[in-house]
């Protein structure tokens, strides 16, 4: 699948939710905060968030372990810490997946080449030589 071109941020989506519902990108903002908001109070409370037919959210404890720094080789400590992992459905991922096809479709115009004529089979004939 071919990269994106540039990012898109916070802004950009404000900016569709704005265009598709109708709202100001004031009160766009403030949905998308709240919604993002929302979404790290039950990852707090209870460590996950499944969202049907988009994917879902995981907050996982890692443990102390041993690393090493990169720069100067020497052994350290990295401390424990949480990781916020996501895991996309398959039918958004499906759906995605359609999408992007369909955008090919429309850019790249596919030309099938075209069968080679058929050879006329000659007729043969059985007779007796006169």
């Amino acid at each position: 699948m071919a990269k994106p071109t540039s990012r898109v941020g916070r802004n950009d989506l404000v900016g569709n939710v704005a265009g598709t519902t109708e709202l100001t990108k004031e009160n766009a903002k403030k949905v998308i905060s709240a919604v993002l908001e929302g979404i790290l109070t039950l990852l707090e409370q209870s460590g996950k968030l499944s969202l049907a037919n988009f994917g879902t959210f995981s907050l996982k404890q890692t443990k102390e372990r041993q690393g090493i720094n990169p720069k100067t080789q020497q052994p350290i400590t990295i401390p424990a810490s949480y990781r916020l992992g996501f895991k996309v459905s398959k039918t958004w991922k499906e759906a995605m997946l359609a999408r992007k096809l369909e955008q090919l479709k429309d850019k790249v115009k596919v030309h099938l080449p075209k069968e080679p004529p058929k050879a006329k089979v000659a007729a043969k004939t059985r007779g007796k030589k006169k």
